[in-house]
């Protein structure tokens, strides 16, 4: 994070927005943090915050669609091959792949709050060959949702966000776990609701009958 931290303090918004493509196509770099650190940072005036909320759009969207490109020309051998170097693993990679073919535009929405479902679900996207334009749509909305989200947690904790960042990153693990834990009590309550749909439709609806 230092690193990151001198990259964008020495190109500014260029350096924003290059970190967020790369971090959004797959490399290691805390994306969440990265946003409230700027929206801390446009709290104290480094940043002008409707400019700072635009590049991060930009970028976030231009990674998704970075993701998009390479799942589409390169394709699945490539992410079986490379993607485990980026914490992508096989298992992980069929798992989002699952779930996109079960929930596609969803997953593409919500996807995208969820770290390593959101770096993943591009590639499979690209891969799957799902229309861009509908791609582009939905991600653009999830992307500026999720940009406007983070950055102004960051602008609303203001001075308050240097020692909760030091707190995290001291109990990163715990709030993985915390994080996973929400996210699949989420993802399997939403999966039973829909099969209890599915089921409800299949029964065969009781004809009433005229009393004689």
């Amino acid at each position: 994070m230092d690193i990151l931290k001198e990259f964008i303090t020495q190109y500014g918004y260029v350096g924003v927005f290059f970190s967020l493509v790369a971090g959004i196509a797959g490399f290691p770099i805390p994306d969440e943090i990265l946003l409230i650190t700027l929206g801390y940072l446009s709290y104290i005036e480094y940043f002008h915050l409707s400019t700072i909320l635009f590049i991060c759009f930009i970028g976030s969207l231009s990674g998704m669609s970075v993701s998009y490109v390479l799942g589409t020309t390169l394709g699945a051998p490539f992410l079986e091959k490379y993607g485990p170097r980026f914490y992508f693993s096989t298992k992980k990679q069929l798992y989002v792949h699952n779930l996109f073919i079960q929930h596609g535009k969803w997953l593409l929405l919500i996807g995208f709050f969820i770290p390593g479902i959101r770096h993943l679900i591009g590639y499979v996207s690209g891969i799957t060959r799902f229309h861009y334009k509908t791609y582009v749509l939905i991600t653009g909305i999830g992307s500026g949702l999720w940009t406007i989200l983070f950055i102004y947690i960051g602008y609303g904790l203001g001075g308050q966000w240097l020692l909760i960042q030091e707190d995290i990153y001291a109990h990163k693990m715990l709030y993985m776990a915390v994080l996973s834990f929400i996210f699949l009590s989420a993802l399997i309550s939403y999966l039973v609701y829909k099969h209890i749909l599915h089921t409800n439709k299949k029964q065969p609806q009781k004809e009433d009958h005229p009393i004689s």
